[in-house]
């Protein structure tokens, strides 16, 4: 089931934004990963899975954090993903393990971080 760092999917599809600073002049590049796909394999197996890897994904290069969403009856999820930058953010969204993973219809969205926005909506905690 795919590399260390990620196997939400198979046949992923990078779309990234343009880069842009993440705040006003703030100079920081913090940037949101997001994974959507659908399981081929039983959202079970997943799960064993994915408890398996999920410290060495912790440890992929600039992740800040990763929340899983999991539809169990539908077997479609979202991972949202927090990069410090968005060289590790780009890199993670090439890694091979998405493409060779136990989902199709996955698709792989980056966005820089707007980050005044963000810290009116509560996140000020994660982006600090």
């Amino acid at each position: 089931m795919g590399g260390s760092s990620a196997f939400e999917g198979e046949r992923a599809r990078a779309r990234s934004a343009p880069h842009r600073s993440a705040g006003e002049g703030d100079g920081t590049d913090l940037t949101a990963v997001t994974v959507a796909y659908r399981l081929r394999v039983p959202v079970s197996a997943f799960r064993d899975r994915a408890r398996e890897v999920a410290a060495r994904i912790a440890e992929t290069p600039g992740l800040v954090w990763k929340i899983w969403g999991l539809d169990d009856a539908t077997g479609e999820g979202t991972s949202l993903y927090l990069f410090r930058d968005a060289a590790s953010a780009a890199a993670f969204a090439g890694l091979a393990a998405l493409r060779d993973g136990p989902a199709d219809r996955v698709e792989v969205r980056l966005a820089p971080v707007v980050r005044d926005l963000s810290e009116v909506t509560r996140a000020a905690a994660a982006l600090a």
